[in-house]
């Protein structure tokens, strides 16, 4: 038999074992306790808010793929960031120079910018608006969407400060 079986514990061993213990019951704590209460806006109350947001560059297969009633989530966290409630379009349109050397605006084919109204809930912290306490709203903010049918990058325009309803 060999020696390691019958060693006991020494003080050093000891103490590793109390840190790693500690540190996995700190990382629990900060992870598990603290960012639950934060990112669910324990101290705010959540308010049904409606914003816009501008879609650019699109082709009609996205347009048709956007349905008003259609629930939007942020990509990078799969969070819920309201439904859609009203989806209009427009050709996109572009300057450019023509034969004379003026600029003029002219359609831009096949291509369309998309601008939607969304209602979610919306949590108002001193940090700034965030919908479901943890995605943060901001005007000119773009970020990487998703529905069920379509995965477009949009712009938010406004947030609509009044709000629908309290929840």
């Amino acid at each position: 038999m060999s020696n390691v079986a019958k060693r006991r514990p020494n003080i050093i061993d000891l103490l590793i074992l109390v840190v790693v213990v500690a540190l996995v019951a700190v990382g629990v704590y900060k992870f598990g306790v603290v960012n639950q209460k934060e990112s669910a806006g324990v101290t705010a109350e959540a308010s049904k808010v409606t914003y816009t947001a501008f879609i650019d560059d699109v082709r009609m297969a996205t347009v048709n793929a956007l349905h008003v009633g259609d629930t939007m989530y942020d990509a990078k966290t799969n969070t819920y960031i309201g439904t859609i409630t009203d989806v209009q379009y427009a050709p996109k349109m572009k300057n450019v120079i023509d034969n004379s050397g003026n600029t003029i605006l002219v359609e831009y084919p096949e291509y369309y910018g998309v601008t939607l109204t969304l209602e979610g809930n919306i949590i108002e912290k001193e940090d700034g608006y965030f919908a479901e306490g943890t995605v943060e709203l901001k005007a000119n903010s773009e970020m990487e969407v998703y529905t069920k049918y379509a995965q477009p990058k949009m712009k938010v325009t406004s947030i609509d400060i009044c709000q629908v309803g309290r929840i």
